[in-house]
């Protein structure tokens, strides 16, 4: 995971990928083979495609809810949209903290920030595994419904945007895109600091 100054100033010699570190001391009794109800699909109309610049000034991203968080990444850095498969969760492990899922034979943590931020899933929409990042430091996100298509310009960038408190150092930036507030997720940072939090 790339370093930030929440993982630099911590004294240990070095990070454990989420999935090795959540995993650590225990068995999972699961069959490897997906099931039916995890049908996979790419994150985003464009998911494959690399994120950032695109044609002009526009940014190609994908925006996702959480509540009322809107959360938004370049599309690389999603790498499975799913409905919610079976999570097997941990003893003594936070509410926040749904458990490990079965994906293709590997294991993946599974972090509700609704639960984390003291804020509420959205009921009408049906909750959704966001899978983000690639390899060992993948980690999924229950969110609110299915992603959707941002092409937020530059000129649509907003300076000190009110952010909740939990989210203050995994902000980049924020941008007003359709009449709403969307805020740059550096998820990296904040995978980090939970894995932290659950280690301590």
């Amino acid at each position: 995971m790339d370093d930030h100054p929440l993982t630099a100033a911590v004294a240990m010699p070095a990070l454990l990928a989420p999935t090795e570190a959540l995993r650590g001391g225990f068995e999972f009794d699961i069959d490897d083979a997906p099931t039916p109800s995890q049908r996979t699909a790419p994150a985003g109309p464009n998911a494959t495609a690399r994120g950032g610049e695109a044609s002009g000034s526009a940014l190609q991203r994908q925006g996702f809810r959480i509540g009322g968080l809107r959360l938004m990444i370049p599309y690389e850095h999603g790498s499975e949209l799913i409905e919610m498969p079976p999570v097997y969760r941990l003893p003594n492990s936070p509410t926040w903290f749904v458990g490990m899922a079965n994906l293709h034979g590997g294991l993946v943590p599974v972090f509700d920030l609704a639960e984390r931020f003291s804020v509420e899933h959205n009921a009408a929409l049906t909750p959704m595994l966001l899978v983000l990042g690639h390899g060992d430091d993948k980690a999924g996100l229950v969110i609110d419904g299915l992603p959707e298509r941002l092409r937020p310009t530059h000129a649509d960038r907003i300076e000190g945007p009110a952010l909740h408190e939990a989210l203050a150092d995994c902000v980049s930036g924020a941008y007003w895109f359709a009449d709403q507030d969307w805020m740059e997720f550096n998820y990296a940072a904040l995978f980090d600091r939970l894995v932290l939090e659950l280690a301590q």
